[in-house]
Order: structure tokens, then C-alpha cells, then sequence
């Protein structure tokens, strides 16, 4: 019985030091447009295609901040799955300028912000579920697009830009 409480304090404290017990930060922030260069993927989620594509995309941002946006999430392995996969045009190197373009206008957005690990770090949907109560609550309208920002291996935005 020791030995079990020993093992469950110490597996609640590398949760709670990977931040498990936190939540996305919610904030309503003004924004500029976002015009991102990428790849588009559509395809089945286990095709080798999709990793070619991230891979692709990871070589050229270096370790600048990656974004997708997933236009259509598949419901199973076999379903068919639309993301792109890019960074902002900030950042595009003559390289990517070829590739393709993804323009979204923003003004006002809605921001939710993820510092943890990975593992303990909530999914997408949970995310978008709470981004749109709290577009409720404040009375706003999202424009239905949702755009991941991965800064860092346990830093992520979620930016939905408002109507």
C-alpha cells in the first residue's frame, strides 16, 4: 500500500510539473492577417505523404514558429483528412514563396495559450469546444477557422479570428 501511494504521489507530481493541472489562457487580443505559406495535405492520415509534407515545411521554417490549420479532421484512419501546414510570410524564405498561400484577415481573435508538456497538453477538439463557449460569453462571432501556432514543444496558440 506504501509503495503504491509512493508511486501515485510521484506520478501526480510529474503531472502537475508538466503542467496537467492547467488550462488554455483564453483572451480576446487584436490581430493582424495572417498570410502563411505552406503545403496543402488532403489524403488519409497514415499516408507517408502527410510526414513528407511536415517534414518539408519543418526544413524550411528552421525553429520559427509552425502553423496548421485543419480544414477537415477525419473521424478515423481511413477518413480523409485536409490541413495546411506552413508558417508566416514573415518568415518565407524565397523557397516557400512558391508554395502555396493561405490568407486569413484578422482583426480581433480570439487566443487561447498552452504552456505544458505535450502528453498532459489538452487535444483540439477540447480547445476548440472551449474557444467557442467563450466566444459566447462574450458575445462575439467566430469566423469558423481555427489556426495552431506551435511555438515551441510545449508552447501553443490557438488563434480563431472573429467576424
Amino acid at each position: 500500500m506504501v509503495l503504491f501511494l509512493v508511486v501515485f504521489l510521484c506520478l501526480i507530481s510529474v503531472y502537475w510539473h508538466w503542467g496537467g493541472f492547467r488550462s488554455a489562457e483564453i483572451s480576446l487580443s487584436t490581430c493582424n492577417d495572417f498570410v502563411l505559406f505552406g503545403v496543402n495535405y488532403i489524403g488519409t492520415p497514415q499516408d507517408e505523404r502527410l510526414g513528407k509534407a511536415f517534414s518539408k515545411v519543418e526544413a524550411s521554417r528552421k525553429d520559427l514558429p509552425l502553423s496548421t490549420i485543419y480544414y477537415k479532421e477525419p473521424s478515423g484512419k481511413r477518413d480523409t483528412l485536409h490541413v495546411f501546414i506552413g508558417f508566416e510570410k514573415v518568415y518565407a524564405s524565397s523557397d516557400s514563396l512558391s508554395w502555396d498561400r493561405v490568407e486569413i484577415s484578422c482583426k480581433r481573435a480570439l487566443k487561447a495559450e498552452m504552456r505544458m508538456h505535450r502528453f498532459v497538453m489538452p487535444g483540439p477538439e477540447n480547445t476548440k469546444e472551449k474557444i467557442k463557449a467563450f466566444a459566447k460569453e462574450q458575445g462575439v462571432e467566430l469566423k469558423g477557422i481555427f489556426i495552431d501556432k506551435i511555438k515551441g514543444p510545449d508552447w501553443v496558440e490557438v488563434w480563431a479570428p472573429l467576424q
